[in-house]
């Protein structure tokens, strides 16, 4: 085992460094496709519900949206009715505006994504513990 030395150490301590970028590098981009991943589930939800999609094509639009709470339900009162928003001013650029109707169907959809996650889930367990059959576990 080399010892640390003065000289070497600097050498170390760069590629160590580098290391952590990288790492953290990774990492971030990992996170944003997450964000990216969850911003395209619930758009293809509100879709499916009936929501509208506002595109927030003008800057004044566009700065409209980032003012709101990202990628959440916002709900709100206008001429004595209730309406539904998800706001999204990072991957679609857009509002989604649905009715009451249309957010009760936006929750039973993703209910009902969240009973096919769990089916599928279980029987993909089902199956690995099936896997090794006669021959054992490796």
């Amino acid at each position: 085992m080399a010892l640390l030395t003065p000289r070497n150490a600097g050498a170390m301590i760069r590629v160590s460094m580098l290391v952590l970028m990288v790492s953290a590098a990774v990492g971030a981009a990992g996170c944003a496709s997450y964000a990216q991943r969850y911003a395209q589930a619930n758009e293809d939800g509100l879709e499916a519900a009936g929501f509208e999609k506002r595109l927030a094509d003008t800057p004044e639009k566009l700065a409209y949206v980032r003012r709101l709470t990202q990628r959440k339900i916002v709900v709100y009162q206008w001429q004595g009715r209730l309406y539904y928003a998800w706001p999204d001013a990072r991957f679609c650029k857009c509002l989604y505006v649905g009715n009451e109707t249309q957010f009760q169907k936006y929750e039973k959809l993703g209910f009902e994504q969240k009973v096919e996650l769990e089916r599928r889930t279980a029987a993909e367990e089902n199956e690995a513990a099936s896997l090794f059959g006669p021959w054992g576990p490796w």
